[in-house]
């Protein structure tokens, strides 16, 4: 068979297979060097680490530049968005990746919002989503509880 035959044996769908991989192809390039950037031994290190963490082993350690790492990317996102980067939206982040927001925020969708722009970050693990809604949520008057004296329960 020579060379010009097996080109007649090609088909539409052959090239559309073809055409298809590419573009994938370019596609998970374009991801990877966006993600990746450029690679040493330091940032395969860290995502080895990550891969770990997401699959559920446990890692080596959890530093405070870690912790303060996942603060500034939890912040960025937020900063990112149209309607919380306009935001007092104060950040704690704990070992593990729990993510704490405390502040006030306009709109009560902006909430739930708040929630999803944090939980799309990278190491971000759990949130603990205390915002407040300006005028809906004001002062929460004491609940008589256990440890109340019982002249204060009325």
């Amino acid at each position: 068979m020579s060379h010009e035959t097996k080109r007649s044996e090609w088909t539409i769908s052959d090239l559309l297979v073809v055409a298809v991989g590419a573009g994938l192809g370019l596609a998970l390039g374009y991801f990877a060097a966006e993600r990746v950037g450029r690679v040493n031994t330091k940032r395969v290190q860290s995502a080895i680490q990550r891969w770990k963490q997401r699959s559920g082993r446990p890692s080596a350690s959890w530093s405070e530049e870690d912790g303060e790492r996942l603060e500034a990317r939890v912040l960025d996102a937020l900063r990112r968005d149209a309607v919380l980067g306009r935001r007092a939206v104060r950040v704690r982040v704990f070992e593990g990746g729990i993510v704490e927001l405390s502040g006030r925020v306009a709109h009560p969708s902006e909430v739930p919002l708040a929630g999803r722009v944090v939980e799309a970050v990278s190491e971000v693990r759990t949130v603990l989503n205390h915002l407040l809604v300006t005028g809906a949520d004001g002062s929460v008057p004491a609940v008589a509880g256990p440890n109340t004296p019982r002249a204060a329960r009325g």
